[in-house]
């Protein structure tokens, strides 16, 4: 068994990630993972969030990344009643908000606790580095 296909099992079977989406188009972010020999990198693309609406966690060896984009906040909508005549109101709407959830489980090797993230131009970027390869253990014989 090959690492990638640790990944394939997420896609193929439905309890292995969650998904739950809000209003907007239902659709889930792209993601590209890739495995060096150092550690397995992870690239979300996230066009037009920003780091405050990604909420990215490791639990028991699975990797949980989550985003809310909240809608305008209920003061905004309570002011806007009291002034209907300077009301805005959308004519065409393709770019509501919406939030997803997604996991990945990783790979025995993925050491959790040595992991970093970026977010550059709408693309998440996370690094998660790989445990070196346990080298098998040589017993001594002792001659009685």
């Amino acid at each position: 068994m090959n690492e990638l296909s640790l990944f394939n099992t997420l896609f193929n079977d439905g309890l292995a990630f969650d998904i739950s989406c809000g209003r907007g188009t239902g659709s889930m972010p792209k993601v590209d993972v890739k495995q060096t020999k150092d550690n397995y990198q992870f690239q979300i693309d996230l066009p037009g969030m920003t780091q405050d609406d990604i909420d990215i966690s490791i639990k028991e060896n699975t990797l949980t990344v989550a985003s809310v984009q909240k809608e305008e906040k209920s003061e905004e909508k309570s002011e806007e009643k009291t002034e209907e005549k300077n009301r805005e109101v959308f004519l065409i709407r393709e770019r509501a908000p919406f939030s997803f959830k997604r996991s990945f489980t990783l790979p025995r090797d993925a050491d959790s606790s040595n992991a970093e993230a970026s977010f550059v131009n709408g693309v998440l970027s996370i690094k998660i580095a790989r445990r070196p390869e346990e080298q098998p253990k040589k017993i001594a014989i002792k001659v009685a």
